[in-house]
């Protein structure tokens, strides 16, 4: 029995250096992994500058909207790209481009997002588009129920100075496909307008909802330099801001002191606790950087820089944060005019520790 119980033995310990060496799933890899270091977007970038992105939920396959001068334009207008990433979960490789594989029913409730830019574009500037899923993000019990709408703030200057305004395409009731099959093909986006309560005479820009939706933070220069800005919202539920937002006047809206400094800050965008934004604030690596800072016992925490392994002596600009599931870090889309893109500023991917 002896030589049959080492024999055994030796395969439990084979199975246990498998298993630690490929993980349980059989694969090596079980989690995703984001670069540790800024990766250019490559051809999604053009030689003119492209910055203030967004992407409206989790997925490796999402659509991007940014603004951009591409085309050799004086100002900057909002443009869409599919963007597409996956790992290999075999080799560990890491891979993004431009092209999605087709026949995804994703493709289709994504469809909206590209008819963004023909309806908000303008003679002015573009900048800053903060976008949000109703099926994916604002209701988080009605999944399918609001397939292809979406909500979306963006700042232009249209009128002079910057002002944030609003456009969606939430459907009070069901909306028959088109004739095509398409669920979304009827789906229009609402005229856009401005919203009262964040403008004011100086530049208003870069809204971000705060984890609850009962407050939307902004930044904003009515005091001078560059500050952040909470305007808390009177408690509208999700499936009312399509309407009420544009109808509120006015707003309790203060600085926070906390995130706010001297110099100019800019940017901020909130994932859960967590927000992110840029600050040309004495202490950086130079230029314009990008920082964190966590939200606990009702204030923000001392904003801490992300260091070199994001930030250049160069301008880091509009960061966003996303935490797809499956991927040990969450995902940084800034934009930057460090050397080595195509011209002026172009977006980056890095991976940033949860």
């Amino acid at each position: 029995m002896k030589p049959l119980f080492l024999f055994g033995y030796l395969m439990v310990l084979l199975g246990l250096t498998s298993c630690e060496r490929w993980g349980l799933s059989g694969y090596k890899y079980n989690q995703g992994s984001f670069p540790d270091r800024p990766v250019n977007l490559g051809e999604i970038n053009s030689a003119d500058d492209d910055y203030n992105s967004d992407i409206p939920f989790y997925g490796e396959v999402v659509p991007l909207i940014f603004s951009s001068k591409r085309g050799n334009r004086s100002d900057f207008n909002l443009v869409s790209e599919n963007f597409n990433y996956s790992f290999d979960r075999k080799t560990g490789r890491f891979t993004l481009d431009n092209r999605p594989y087709g026949g995804l029913d994703i493709l289709g409730e994504q469809a909206p997002v590209h008819w963004l830019p023909n309806l908000v574009n303008s003679e002015g500037n573009e900048l800053g588009p903060y976008l949000r899923s109703y099926d994916h993000e604002l209701i988080v019990d009605g999944w399918g129920k609001h397939y292809g709408e979406y909500l979306m703030m963006f700042a232009g200057d249209r009128t002079g100075n910057m002002d944030i305004y609003f456009t969606h395409n939430f459907q009070e009731t069901p909306v028959a496909p088109t004739a095509g099959g398409n669920r979304a093909g009827n789906k229009l986006f609402s005229k856009v307008v401005p919203l009262p309560f964040l403008n004011s005479e100086a530049d208003d820009a870069y809204p971000t909802f705060s984890r609850e939706y009962d407050a939307i933070y902004f930044t904003s220069n009515r005091q001078g330099s560059f500050d952040i800005y909470r305007a808390t919202l009177p408690g509208i539920p999700v499936t009312e801001l399509h309407h009420r937002l544009p109808a509120l006047k006015t707003a309790s809206v203060e600085r926070v002191t906390e995130l706010s400094s001297a110099s100019n800050d800019k940017c901020p965008y909130i994932l859960g606790d967590l927000m992110v934004f840029t600050s040309n604030r004495p202490g950086g690596l130079g230029g314009y950087d990008l920082y964190y800072s966590r939200f606990a016992d009702g204030k923000w925490s001392e904003p801490v820089n992300f260091g070199p392994s994001v930030n250049t002596p160069y301008d880091e600009y509009r960061p966003i944060l996303r935490e797809p599931p499956n991927y040990k870090q969450r995902l940084l889309l800034f934009s930057s005019n460090r050397p080595g893109g195509k011209g002026g500023f172009d977006l980056y991917l890095v991976g940033v520790p949860k």
